[in-house]
């Protein structure tokens, strides 16, 4: 597995305990808004929809086969957030691992707490709520499109050159996401955005992990940012 690899990378290179972390520490810095403006806006913030493959992992049918899979193998994590990300943070090893359709909205609510803290977020799994608005004057909603990490590897000749930093493995990230602001109540979507990210990388054997969800990360911050920044500006001209 492309994840099993990249955590045996950071093992190998950190040679202790391994630490579990979420997969982002902290809400999303979110720059040049203006002061708060009005009263404060009740949002209702919705488990994004997942419409991503059943699968978690797709093998290379040569990377089963003894001989060929020295020269070539690779791999597909479909599921990305559940594979997990191995790194190294302070010389010692985590995984960073969660479940995207929970940990996003989760996201953005934090991250609009930390530009608005007095607007009332409720992050909420229930559909009922979610069509009808509950309390709130907006509702942010959205759904998980695709995030497959392809991994091509070459064990001989890169493979052996890869323990002192030249790139033997290719990365291929492929992330889309899709978020919306609507109206409470009458349902009337206010702003639609899907977000997307096709990123390449050549890695060595220890930092392939840290390139992964890097590319991960900056599509989620990417997101987040700009979800917030629309919700703000749609709440403040609608309270």
């Amino acid at each position: 597995m492309c994840s099993r690899r990249l955590l045996a990378a950071s093992l190998m290179a950190a040679g202790c305990s391994t630490q579990l972390a979420p997969l982002l520490d902290s809400p999303v810095p979110v720059s040049a808004l203006p002061e708060a403006a009005g009263p404060p806006v009740p949002l209702l913030v919705c488990r994004f929809a997942d419409h991503r493959d059943t699968r978690l992992v797709t093998p290379s049918p040569v990377g089963l086969i003894p001989g060929p899979n020295l020269f070539y193998t690779g791999s597909t994590l479909h599921r990305v957030d559940r594979g997990g990300f191995a790194g190294v943070t302070g010389g010692r090893p985590h995984v960073r691992m969660g479940d995207l359709e929970m940990a996003l909205p989760d996201l953005l609510a934090a991250s609009i707490r930390e530009v608005r803290p007095n607007w009332p977020i409720e992050v909420t799994a229930s559909p009922d709520r979610c069509r009808s608005g509950g309390d709130a004057m907006f509702v942010i909603d959205g759904a998980i499109r695709r995030t497959d990490l392809r991994m091509h590897t070459n064990i001989v000749p890169l493979g052996l050159l890869g323990v002192v930093g030249a790139p033997f493995s290719f990365l291929q990230f492929d992330g889309e996401l899709d978020v919306e602001i609507r109206q409470a109540g009458t349902g009337a979507v206010l702003w639609r955005h899907g977000f997307e990210i096709d990123e390449r990388r050549a890695v060595g054997f220890y930092y392939g992990g840290k390139a992964a969800y890097e590319m991960f990360s900056a599509l989620l911050r990417e997101t987040v940012a700009q979800s917030v920044v629309s919700v703000v500006h749609i709440g403040e001209r609608g309270a």
